[in-house]
């Protein structure tokens, strides 16, 4: 028994490793007055590809955590595994 909740401890405590780090990039604004648009446009064509090349690191960065929480996952779910048995042995 002392096993099975050292195995638990163990489970718990490493639930808490994996953190959000991925945070969606701010929209660029992009205004609509066509003297605006004219006067910065250079401006708003920087802002734009730099929003979009932050939304391709946002999307690249979810799928490494992706990657990542389902390798943990797979882990865990051994590790649970492994506490049946446990309790089966001891039955």
């Amino acid at each position: 028994m002392k096993q099975t909740w050292a195995v638990l401890a163990i489970l718990c405590w490493g639930s808490a490793s994996i953190e959000g780090n991925c945070l969606p990039p701010i929209a660029s604004f992009m205004p609509t007055d066509a003297d605006a648009v004219r006067a910065y446009a250079d401006l708003l064509r920087r802002d734009a590809e730099t929003y979009f090349d932050d939304v391709e690191q946002y999307f690249r960065c979810q799928d490494e955590e992706r990657r990542e929480v389902f390798e943990q996952a797979r882990a865990v779910s051994e590790d649970y595994a492994q506490i049946f048995e446990i309790l089966w042995s001891e039955s």
